[in-house]
């Protein structure tokens, strides 16, 4: 989901004090007393990052208990920042100290899942609570490329998005695009099941690429709409889920 992101500003600055010596008086050498309401001491910054996973089935969800959910910066993908566990009902939460904001990606792992990756639409700035992420079995994940004709192959990526307006509501009548291209765009039905048919977002703005590797460009069009485009990772046999927004 689009990040709806608290964002919090940090005046990092450094004070020096100068002698002000009048007759002799050595509280002169004490640092004036605006130079400290001016610079404030340096406090490091923290983000915290909450959401809730679950397996996503063809008609319904449940929650994933002990999945491992880990913070990566793009810069550096083998270390991650935070690590975290989902509690029974599936909901986690984790705090990471930072000196700004974190342009990266979470990752979701459970045995008998496929890895999942989860992108923002843009850094992590502030505090985030949009962090849910479906997971599905490689089972699902089979009847999701069956359902929609998408012929998902061994070895690439799959991308699953929604498209989301500017108050985080589902977007009807999108339709998605990527560079470099996916070999099948797919949408779920009115009915919120995949579709082979489907030309569009239908009521949940959930659409599908197949077929995608490295670095992709996500982005969605609609007539009266704009929508930003950001950066994602398709790794293969796995799943990437993000949302595009205005």
């Amino acid at each position: 989901m689009k990040a709806r992101l608290s964002f919090a500003i940090c005046l990092l600055a450094a004070c020096s004090g100068s002698g002000n010596n009048n007759g002799g008086d050595d509280t002169g050498d004490m640092p004036d007393a605006k130079v400290f309401m001016d610079a404030p001491p340096v406090v490091p910054g923290s983000i915290t990052l909450n959401g809730n996973v679950s397996e996503q089935g063809l008609s319904s969800k449940s929650p994933v208990s002990g999945a491992s959910i880990a913070l990566y910066a793009n810069s550096d993908q083998q270390h991650p920042l935070a690590m975290t566990t989902t509690n029974a009902q599936g909901d986690y939460s984790m705090t990471v100290m930072t000196s700004g904001a974190i342009d990266g990606y979470m990752v979701a792992t459970m045995s008998g899942y496929v890895d999942l990756y989860f992108y923002p639409t843009e850094p992590f700035a502030g505090n985030y609570t949009d962090g849910d992420m479906n997971m599905i079995t490689p089972n699902n994940k089979n009847l999701l490329s069956q359902f929609s004709g998408g012929s998902q192959m061994a070895g690439k990526g799959l991308i699953a998005l929604a498209v989301l307006d500017a108050n985080d509501m589902p977007v009807t009548g999108a339709t998605v695009s990527s560079m470099p291209a996916a070999s099948a765009y797919r949408y779920n039905g009115n009915t919120g099941i995949p579709s082979n048919s489907a030309a569009m977002t239908g009521a949940d703005g959930v659409a599908f690429m197949f077929n995608v590797s490295g670095p992709v460009t996500v982005t969605a069009s609609k007539s009266g709409m704009t929508f930003k485009s950001h950066v994602v990772e398709a790794r293969a046999d796995k799943m990437t889920t993000t949302a595009v927004a205005p």
